[in-house]
């Protein structure tokens, strides 16, 4: 199966954006066309916030697939970023490798990555099909050339999950992903659901000093740390970020943050910005957010980021400023990855006191007490 690796490490390039990550499925295509029995209950699949502070991937690898354990923070990373629970990743990439050798390497890296990344594109694309978990495990074994050994219990449902819900509209609850009083740039939402954003102080170059710019939390809760570039802050209401491309994580796995925080600086090596895998252009934060384990598009109608909120436009990274732009409650229209964004949000009260149910920032209504 390692000889299959190098047909995994395609970039997919992106043109316009000064600053750009992601992760995506580069592979054959994928065919969500399974009928058959059972094979992953759709309980299984979703990693919700409350799995995030109970579950632990380490011991699941010491028991059951030993040999993974060189990539628990990559699974971990990952399982966070797309919100499929590590019992069901840990258990497809343990049949991908199909007991070749386990290095821990670039290789390996990628793999669980491309894994991960056909997994999450069939099952967002199938939800709420009964099958969409099953349809997700069967054509990533198909596409990528493996086959499916799975523990029999991940075909029954779950005994106890927590009840899911759509995401509520939620404003004046997040700021931005740095600290008070400081001023850096955003690009274009992107990802499979456009839930998450990327953000830099100032545009660099690999090697540059990103020491100065501090990663912060957006709002209260439990930190998870998955790896030395990854990590998430587990908020009590449902709601979870992800943060990738870091290094100098300040908090340990399971610490408490609390909103404006310093979490970590982003990394100005590639090495360490992708230490899990994925790709990235330059030095920057990659923020998301779930949930109850459900992407949520990071557009006005739905979320803001208590100094301004973003108007998704069309496609990834979208940066024409007629269809993509953050609203900024002080400076008004503000272009993706030209204009700077303020942080000047007020903790803990929010600026904006009503108008964002109307999904509209024309017609906002805001003062600031």
């Amino acid at each position: 199966m390692r000889c299959l690796h190098l047909l995994l490490l395609l970039v997919w390039i992106v043109g316009s954006p000064a600053v750009a990550s992601d992760a995506r499925y580069t592979g054959r295509p994928l065919e969500a066309n399974y009928d058959g029995p059972v094979l992953v209950h759709n309980s299984h699949y979703r990693y919700t916030g409350s799995d995030r502070l109970s579950f632990s991937t380490t011991d699941l690898l010491a028991e059951r697939y030993p040999e993974l354990r060189p990539l628990r923070p990559v699974i971990d990373t990952w399982a966070s970023r797309f919100s499929i629970h590590p019992r069901v990743l840990s258990a497809v990439a343990h049949d991908f490798f199909a007991g070749s050798p386990v290095l821990g390497d670039r290789r390996d890296i990628e793999a669980v990555v491309q894994v991960a990344s056909a997994l999450a594109t069939v099952f967002e694309a199938q939800t709420p099909h009964p099958l969409a978990a099953s349809r997700a495990v069967a054509a990533a074994a198909d596409a990528l050339f493996f086959r499916l050994w799975l523990p029999a219990d991940l075909a029954k449902g779950r005994e106890t999950v927590t009840a899911l819900g759509e995401a509520p509209a939620l404003f004046g609850y997040f700021q931005p992903p740095w600290e008070i009083g400081e001023t850096w740039a955003g690009g274009g939402a992107h990802g499979n659901s456009h839930n998450a954003l990327d953000f830099w102080a100032t545009y660099q170059q690999w090697g540059d000093d990103t020491s100065p710019y501090w990663v912060s939390a957006m709002q209260s809760g439990t930190v998870r740390v998955w790896s030395s570039c990854g990590m998430a802050v587990i908020h009590p209401n449902g709601w979870v970020t992800d943060y990738y491309h870091l290094d100098n994580i300040q908090l340990a796995d399971f610490a408490t943050a609390q909103r404006n925080d310093q979490l970590a600086n982003y990394a100005n090596t590639e090495a360490q910005a992708i230490c899990s895998g994925g790709w990235s252009t330059g030095p920057h934060v990659h923020m998301s957010i779930r949930y109850n384990g459900d992407a949520v598009s990071v557009d006005e109608a739905n979320v803001d980021f208590t100094a301004f909120s973003h108007h998704a436009g069309e496609g990834d990274y979208d940066t024409n400023c007629t269809r993509s732009w953050y609203t900024h409650f002080t400076e008004g229209t503000i272009c993706p990855n030209r204009d700077q964004l303020l942080n000047n949000a007020q903790d803990p009260v929010s600026i904006f006191l009503d108008g964002f149910e109307i999904g509209s920032t024309s017609n906002w209504s805001a003062t600031v007490e």
